[in-house]
This record gives structure tokens, sequence and C-alpha cells, in this order.
């Protein structure tokens, strides 16, 4: 009985061990991570939210506030492999007002939305091909670029139209990109969940994602390598074009028509969320799951305020010390690092 006793206690003590050691990786993993810790701060930030206000957890509000972090979301990712790569791209506020203005003219005009659709896409590489050739060929600073982009193609949206461009097709399918279901779910949110898994495993599981980091992170010796760094570059450019594009053809369909003044301080957003992330200025490093954390962590944020009652304009004020945090956290990991 003694035996059989000892025996018991034994395995009370060694049956958890296994489970206490996960658990330990986990909490290593929340606090020591940029995406633990903006995953603790969401559920924590869900918690405080459901707790304060009585929609927050609603099917409603959850539902259009992954519905509006999908705009950001697409084009975080590849802002994400485009930072990863060394070079970022300021233009993409100004792509949602010229592809939502071309797209609605496009489908007045011809009512056929595989050709509305094949605007965006030509819009979104021109103008990723644009960057990466001012910048890489020339020599330019992509921020420097990017940032003339920006007012170029804001300047083309208002040329494009005075006003905006009002539905005037009437297409069911078009209407469905940013305001349909697919069963339960809206269709951009599956938009974010298909192009979030395409990106990830594109940027995790081929050659051409290992270039992206290799680039970033040193590109002498990816050039020395043998790697095409101005074709990686350039790709990453034309990949935030078109995501870019998508993010915008999704906005158009959600307001039912094409706003020359669109995605005002749409590229903040961006940016930030993917610096909040965890993907420095450097180059070399970062991840599509800290960019959606943190994505969903701003709309999170800037939805809570509205539920609270506070003034709308703090959402402004909070993001741009989230970024300040994101750009001060960066710099000390890098110097830590010795990398500055």
């Amino acid at each position: 009985m003694h035996t059989e006793t000892q025996s018991q206690v034994a395995a009370l003590r060694d049956a958890p061990a296994g489970g206490w050691q996960a658990v330990g990786r986990a909490l290593r993993w929340l606090v020591r991570t940029q995406e633990g810790v903006l995953l603790l701060i969401v559920i924590l930030l869900c918690i405080f939210l459901s707790l304060n206000t009585r929609v927050f957890l609603t099917a409603r509000n959850v539902g259009v506030l992954l519905s509006v972090v999908s705009m950001t979301a697409v084009t975080a990712y590849a802002m994400t492999m485009l930072m990863i790569a060394g070079e970022v791209d300021l233009s993409v506020g100004s792509m949602q007002a010229l592809v939502g203005v071309l797209v609605m003219q496009v489908l007045n005009n011809t009512s056929s939305l595989p050709l509305g659709l094949l605007t965006a896409l030509v819009v979104g590489v021109v103008v990723g091909l644009i960057n990466a050739g001012a910048s890489l060929k020339l020599g330019i600073n992509s921020l420097i670029v990017t940032l003339a982009m920006l007012s170029i193609v804001r300047g083309a949206g208002y040329v494009a139209t005075q006003a905006a461009v009002q539905n005037f097709h009437k297409l069911p399918e078009f209407g469905d990109i940013g305001n349909g279901f697919i069963g339960p779910v809206p269709w951009p949110v599956a938009i974010m969940v298909g192009v979030f898994i395409v990106l990830y495993l594109v940027l995790n599981r081929t050659t051409f994602g290992r270039y992206i980091y290799v680039v970033g992170g040193n590109p002498q010796a990816a050039r020395l390598a043998g790697i095409r760094v101005n074709w990686v570059k350039t790709a990453a450019f034309v990949l935030t074009g078109v995501m870019a594009a998508l993010s915008a053809v999704i906005l158009t369909s959600r307001m039912n028509s094409g706003q020359n003044n669109a995605g005002v301080g749409f590229e903040l957003q961006v940016v930030g969320a993917v610096l909040l992330g965890g993907t420095g200025l450097g180059g070399g490093a970062g991840s599509l799951i800290g960019t959606f954390l943190a994505v969903l962590l701003l709309a999170i944020l800037n939805n809570g305020i509205i539920l609270m009652g506070i003034n709308s304009s703090w959402q402004i004020a909070v993001n741009g010390l989230l970024i300040m945090l994101a750009v001060y956290l960066d710099a000390r990991r890098r110097q830590a690092l010795g990398l500055a």
C-alpha cells in the first residue's frame, strides 16, 4: 500500500511537469517576443472593453471591426515584406483615392467587374514599378520617392474627377466585395485571411521569402551570394502596390463610391502597424503575425475610443504615440544587437 501511494505521488508530481513546462514556454513567449506582448495587450484590451461597453463583443461590432481591419491588414502584410527588404512605400494612402475613382469610372462605363478589378491591378503594378525604378535605378531613398508619389498619385486622383464618382452600374458582385458575406464571414475578412495565408507561406516557406530577409539584412552579402537584390525589392514594391489597390477596391465597395479624398493618413496607419508589429526600419527582421496583431490592436483601440464616448480626435494622437513607441523600441533593439 505504501509503494502504491508513493507511485501515485510520483505520478502526480511528474504528470504536470510537461504541462508546466509548456505553460512556462508560453509565458516566456508572451513577455519576450513582440508578437507575444501584442497578443497579451490585445487580450487584456478586449477584456477591458467587454466589461466596460455593452456592444464591443456583439457579432455586429466584431464583424464591422474586422472588416475595417481588413483594409489596413492586406496592405500592411505587403508593407511588412517591403520593409523587411529595407524599403518603404508612403504612397499607399493616395492609392486608395486613385484606384477608387478609376475603378468606379470603369465599372460605370463598362458594367464589367473583371475590367474594374483589372484596372485596380494595373494601377497597383504601375505605381509599384515607378516606386521601384525611381528608388533603385536612380538611387533615391524610397522614403523620399514614395513621399513624392504620395502627392503625385493623390493629384492624379483629383485630376481624374473633381467630385466623388457615384455608383451607376449597380453590380451586386462589386457591392459584395466590401459588404457581402461567405456564410457568416464578411467578404473583407475572408480576403484578409486568404491574403495572410498566401503571403505567410511566401515569406516563410519559399526561396523568395528567404531572399527578402537576406536582402534587407545585408544587401552586399546578398549580391555576393548571387541574389538579384533589385529584382527582389522591385517584386516587394509591386506587391505592396497591388495590395494597396486591393484595399482600395474593398474601401470603394464599402463606400459605394470612388472618393478622390479617400485614404488620407492611411499610409501612417499601415507603416505604424508594421513598425509596432516588430518590423524594423533597418530591414532584415519582421513577421506577418506581429503585423496582424498590431493592426488588430490599433483597430481595437480606435473602436474602444468610440464606444466609450471619448473624443475621436484621440485616435490620431494614440496612433502617433504608438508609432513613436515602436520606433523607439526598434532603435533600442538595434543598439542592443550592435546594429545602430
